[in-house]
């Protein structure tokens, strides 16, 4: 038998309520459909917004709870400013093919069409001016969330198996992960409107299930940044851990994503796609970033050093 991903693209959840209103010896309002891709992203943002004001109680700076505090408010304008960015990069991609025809689609979030990239680096930006306008250390703070942002991007992986978005490369049927997906799923149609499949095919063609490897991918770099954390030397250390791994990761399973929804681009002969690009420039950064860092850090110690008694 070959794994095939059945469609749970949404949970029916009205038994809960059911029960619950059985309980109260009311009528209950009836079923409703709960959608898996926003429930995951739901979870991700609660389960990394605490995990982030964890770290900041335990490092807060003036003991009085106010570290703690920002992290929180910060968190929240991140969640917004995050899901337009990620929405913004995405009109951008898709623009020539689909937005000029239907301007109107921009506005249809419900219909899927973000990209990570385009919310972390307009997260990143925001932070930047928030902690500065707030007297805090950018880098502190990015060293005390950073991990919930891959604890996060975990969930939200799990979320794109269950929607049927970001699917991998066709692969053999009998690869042990192969898996399908059923008419409704986001990449059936997908195929459909590409020519892949026909409109009566039950299921889609065996492919890679991308989301899970990445997915899987950002838990390890989740305890590896955890990891960082406890033995860095300066604030900044564990970001520019995150901004150096996180692209190598992407960058390769590009290669084996199946969406053409995220843009390619034929450079010196290979074709890469946008978040590639933006993965070359982000490790680039960070390297940048940190060899900056660390002579700053170097220079600071050097008067010390000089001035200390024989």
């Amino acid at each position: 038998m070959h794994p095939v991903l059945i469609d749970f693209s949404f949970l029916n959840i009205g038994w809960i309520f059911t029960w619950f209103f059985d309980l109260l010896g009311r009528e209950p309002p009836g079923a409703f459909k709960l959608h898996t891709y926003g429930l995951m992203i739901a979870i991700g943002f609660l389960v990394g917004t605490q995990l982030g004001a964890r770290e900041a109680r335990r490092v807060d700076l003036d003991g009085k709870g106010r570290f703690d505090q920002f992290i929180l408010d910060l968190t929240f304008w991140i969640l917004l400013v995050s899901m337009a960015g990620a929405r913004l990069l995405f009109i951008i991609v898709e623009w020539d093919t689909v937005y000029s025809r239907d301007p109107l689609k921009m506005f249809k979030i419900w219909e899927g069409g973000f990209v990570f990239y385009g919310g972390f680096l307009a997260a990143l930006i925001f932070s930047v001016a928030y902690s500065r306008a707030h007297g805090r250390n950018f880098f502190l703070v990015a060293d005390t969330l950073i991990p919930s942002v891959a604890l996060g991007h975990f969930f939200g992986r799990l979320g794109c198996v269950a929607a049927g978005c970001c699917w991998g490369v066709e692969v053999d049927p009998d690869f042990p992960l192969a898996i399908q997906y059923p008419a409704g799923a986001q990449a059936h149609a997908s195929m459909v409107g590409a020519g892949v499949i026909g409109h009566s095919a039950a299921f889609t063609p065996h492919v890679h299930p991308v989301q899970l490897y990445e997915a899987f991918g950002e838990l390890s770099l989740f305890f590896i940044l955890i990891f960082t954390r406890t033995i860095k030397r300066f604030h900044g250390q564990v970001l520019l851990t995150y901004l150096f791994l996180y692209p190598i990761l992407r960058t390769s399973l590009e290669f084996i994503r199946g969406d053409k929804a995220r843009g390619e681009y034929l450079i010196f002969g290979a074709k890469v796609s946008t978040s590639q690009i933006i993965s070359i420039l982000v490790a680039t950064a960070a390297v940048t970033l940190l060899v900056t860092l660390v002579r700053r850090r170097k220079a600071a110690a050097a008067p010390t050093a000089q001035t200390a008694p024989a």
